[in-house]
């Protein structure tokens, strides 16, 4: 198998897994992370989830009728403009949870099963974007094992500024009728 195909296989499964962690339906219990680099993502979304709660819940309120997928589409063109860093791979895949939720508002224990089609296609889209057109910079980094050492060695969120990745979301997102988003975190 070539690294590419290696690389476009790791990443479908850490996407998978991180997409199946969003939409699980409360109360259930958790199953455990597919890989290091699986268990890293969660713990570093969880962080940028809490730090920015207001941020996603107004992303989630303002994009509730869009496509998940030509959302995330149109965040990951505008965030190639400025140099990849893996807090910009994270933050890009946590918006991907962030989208499959709010496709899911009725996350309850015993509903049918969450994020199907949706998450199927947002899988896609993410894992096209970081392949195909991040895939020799994530290869040049260690691949999904330098992203679990670049945040387990640090100890600490990313050391890009989340808050500027999330302000080109920001941007991308003015596009989809969120113009109101700047306001929120510029007023934090």
């Amino acid at each position: 198998m070539d690294s590419k195909c290696a690389l476009r296989e790791e990443t479908a499964q850490l996407v998978a897994d991180y997409l199946d962690h969003c939409c699980r339906p409360e109360g259930s219990q958790e199953r455990p992370p597919t890989s290091p680099a699986a268990a890293t993502l969660r713990s570093v979304a969880r962080e940028l989830r809490r730090r920015y709660q207001d941020f996603f819940e107004c992303a989630q309120n303002q994009l509730l009728h869009q496509a998940p997928e030509q959302v995330l589409s149109e965040v990951a063109e505008l965030m190639s403009q400025g140099d990849c860093n893996w807090g910009r791979v994270a933050v890009l895949v946590v918006f991907a949870g962030a989208l499959l939720e709010m496709e899911q508002p009725h996350k309850e224990v015993g509903a049918r099963p969450l994020g199907g089609e949706v998450s199927r296609r947002l899988s896609e889209e993410l894992c096209d974007y970081l392949v195909e057109k991040k895939g020799a910079w994530l290869q040049e980094h260690g691949g999904w094992t330098g992203f679990h050492h670049h945040f387990t060695q640090k100890q600490a969120p990313p050391q890009s500024d989340p808050s500027s990745t999330l302000c080109c979301i920001m941007a991308a997102a003015a596009g989809f009728g969120l113009v109101g988003l700047a306001l929120l975190l510029a007023v934090r």
